[in-house]
């Protein structure tokens, strides 16, 4: 798994290593010399007072070692740490040119140098940029020259990823230790483009439980559910799904659609008996049970009816389709009494929208930005750009896991905090979400945690789009993209 931190816990992490800051920032600018040493044979490089700037020094002096010719842009010489005023004197040591900024040179300069570094402002940055660092940046987001950020984009904010007026847009960004949050959030993610992170020897013990970590394809095949070949269908977990009402019947047919491809051994389906016969033919691969309901809706009654069935199951999955009215609410105010695993989302996520702190750790809900407002009464698009915050702030106060939908997509647990940075816009399509459910309920009925069912179902789901274009790929579709990546990682299933 790969770490993710944010910028005031990686000036921690800085802060308590016991490599000098001077060996850092030279190894730090060393390496982005001799990664991007190859892009072309002269480098404009523009450098802040602060470390970020320091660091760009280092690159401007090994770039010069490489034999190419480099020009260093400075914005004043109050420089704020003392690594970077050493670094800035070794620049007249090996003769590296530097000069003040001046717009009308700096057009000049724009078009004749092959490589343009932005070393202004590194991930601590917040606010707008202002006055000529304002210029420098968008007369060099105007060119076509290649343009290489250090640590991240200046103008973008390392803790959220917004930019409040402009930032330097990167075809590479070349970041230290760990990755940031503002390359993975909104706007940030956009102006970073190609991301590496780069080792330059901080000790890994100091990164332990901060930030948020991701899975990577090794970390998959550990995640998946362990068989010894010769288990029978009841062996591989049963999973009951509830889902469905006489406004919305394809929902839960999604639900099983995902748990399909979970590899889970049994799928009951209840739905309310009106639209039983509308469902009934569509899902061959599971038992679908219709139950009592009201006017096409579940009710407490259906929930008694359903008890009096004495299935045997291992997860519920519930939500999916089920519509809003006071009937549903009498329904899921006793799903949420049972003792099971299970994953809430969709219509169920209203339904119990004040009851959330009943929930217990063995509970899943996966809302998007629109059904988390339901819970904490808060506008969605406020949501949205606070999305860590917010999570954060739940998970302080909730037992149960929260997966809360978006690019990326934040689960948290207690002290456990991962992203899902996979995916790509194909996935925000209608039904999307109910695969997702029934993935997890697969997966949570196969024994795994909740949080591993939901963090491997996200990555699992995320990635899946990626073997399809962006106007044909469909919800349905998952199942297919999910096979074709298991089988890329030499998993066959």
């Amino acid at each position: 798994m790969r770490r993710i931190v944010s910028p005031s816990e990686m000036k921690e992490i800085d802060n308590s290593s016991k490599i000098p800051q001077i060996v850092l920032m030279e190894n730090a600018g060393k390496s982005v010399a001799e990664r991007i040493k190859n892009f072309g044979k002269s480098f404009l490089i523009m450098c802040g007072s602060g470390n970020n700037g320091g660091d760009g020094f280092v690159i401007a002096r090994w770039l010069k070692k490489f034999k190419k010719y480099v020009k260093v842009i400075i914005f004043d010489e109050n420089f704020k740490t003392n690594e970077t005023k050493i670094n800035f004197e070794l620049l007249k040591v090996f003769n590296v040119e530097y000069k003040k900024f001046d717009e009308k040179e700096f057009i000049e300069d724009v078009k004749n140098f092959d490589v343009i570094v932005d070393a202004i402002f590194g991930t601590g940055f917040k606010g707008s940029l202002k006055d000529d660092f304002y210029k420098a940046v968008e007369i060099a987001n105007n060119s076509k020259t290649i343009k290489v950020s250090v640590d991240i984009p200046s103008g973008v904010d390392g803790e959220t990823g917004f930019i409040e007026n402009i930032a330097f847009l990167s075809n590479y960004t070349y970041t230290f230790a760990y990755e940031k949050l503002g390359h993975y959030l909104f706007e940030g993610k956009i102006h970073r483009g190609n991301l590496e992170v780069i080792d330059i020897g901080i000790e890994e013990e100091l990164a332990e439980n901060k930030g948020f970590l991701y899975l990577e394809e090794e970390d998959v095949l550990n995640l998946l559910p362990k068989y010894k070949g010769y288990e029978s269908k009841r062996e591989k977990g049963k999973v009951l799904i509830i889902g469905g009402s006489k406004d919305f019947v394809g929902a839960v047919i999604l639900n099983v659609i995902g748990a399909l491809s979970s590899g889970v051994g049994l799928i009951y389906v209840v739905v309310p008996k009106k639209i039983y016969p509308y469902v009934v033919g569509r899902i061959p691969e599971s038992i679908v049970i219709p139950v009592e309901d009201k006017d096409g809706y579940f009710s407490k009654e259906s929930f008694i009816d359903l008890i009096s069935k004495n299935l045997n199951f291992n997860s519920i999955v519930v939500g999916s389709g089920i519509s809003r009215n006071e009937s549903v609410k009498e329904f899921m105010n006793e799903i949420i009494k049972l003792d099971v695993p299970k994953i809430i989302d969709a219509d169920g996520i209203w339904a119990i929208s004040d009851k959330i702190h009943l929930l217990n750790e063995k509970t899943i809900i996966t809302p998007h930005v629109g059904e988390m407002s339901f819970i904490i009464n808060k506008d969605p698009y406020e949501i949205d750009r606070n999305r860590i915050k917010i999570s954060l702030d739940f998970s302080s106060k909730n037992k149960c896991v929260l997966l809360l939908k978006g690019n990326p997509s934040v689960i948290v647990q207690n002290n456990l905090k991962f992203l899902n940075i996979w995916g790509d816009e194909k996935l925000a399509r209608g039904g999307s979400g109910d695969v997702l459910s029934g993935l997890i309920g697969g997966f949570l009925a196969q024994h795994l945690s909740p949080i591993n069912s939901t963090v491997l179902s996200a990555y699992l789901h995320s990635r899946s789009c990626e073997f399809f274009d962006k106007l044909t790929f469909k919800p349905s579709d998952i199942p297919k993209g999910i096979s074709r990546l298991l089988r890329k990682l030499c998993c066959f299933f």
